[in-house]
C-alpha cells in the first residue's frame, strides 16, 4: 500500500481500508504524531500553521476550522508531514473541506464576493487638498532656508520674500 514518490524517493503510505471514515483516519493522524513525540507546537512550526487549527482538524472541530482552500492546504501539508499520502486524506475528508476547483483567479475574483456595491470614494478631494498643502509648505520652508537657488524663484515670489 505505499508508492514511491518521483519528486524526492520519500515513502508514502496510502490510507488504510479501515480508515475510510474520516474520525478514525484524524484519530490515527494524532496517533502518529504522538508516537513521533511531536507535540502541536512542533507540527505547527513544521507546517506553518497554527496549532489551534492542527488541534481542531484532529478533534474533527469544523467550526474552528477554515473553509476551501485554507483547509484543503492544511489537510495535505498536515498528511505530507506524517507520511500519509494526502490525495487519500483529501478524498476521505473531501464532504469536509468541499471542492475547490479553477485556480486563483477563482478564489480571488469579484464574482466570489457576492453582491456589488457601489464604490464611492469619499475624502479623496480632501487628501489632495492635504498633499498639496504638505508640498507648498515644503517649499515654503526650502525658500526660507535658503536650499532653493535664487534662480529658481520666479520674480513676483522673490520680491515676497525679501
Amino acid at each position: 500500500m505505499s508508492e514511491v514518490d518521483s519528486l524526492g524517493g520519500l515513502r508514502r503510505e496510502s490510507v488504510p481500508a479501515d480508515l475510510r471514515d474520516s474520525s478514525n483516519l484524524l484519530v490515527a493522524m494524532r496517533a502518529i504524531r504522538v508516537a513521533r513525540n511531536w507535540s502541536l507546537d512542533d507540527v505547527s512550526v513544521r507546517i506553518k500553521y497554527p496549532g489551534k487549527l492542527i488541534d481542531a482538524l484532529e478533534a474533527e472541530r469544523w467550526d474552528d476550522l477554515p473553509r476551501g482552500v485554507a483547509l484543503r492546504s492544511l489537510v495535505r501539508n498536515y498528511a505530507r508531514l506524517l507520511g500519509v499520502d494526502p490525495q487519500s486524506v483529501e478524498a476521505q475528508l473531501r464532504d469536509k473541506i468541499g471542492t475547490v476547483e479553477g485556480g486563483i483567479a477563482n478564489h480571488t475574483s469579484i464574482r466570489t464576493l457576492g453582491p456589488q456595491q457601489e464604490h464611492i470614494q469619499h475624502g479623496s478631494f480632501g487628501w489632495i487638498l492635504l498633499i498639496v498643502a504638505v508640498v507648498i509648505v515644503a517649499l515654503g520652508v526650502a525658500i526660507w532656508q535658503g536650499l532653493v537657488p535664487q534662480s529658481w524663484i520666479p520674480a513676483w515670489l522673490g520680491e515676497m520674500i525679501k
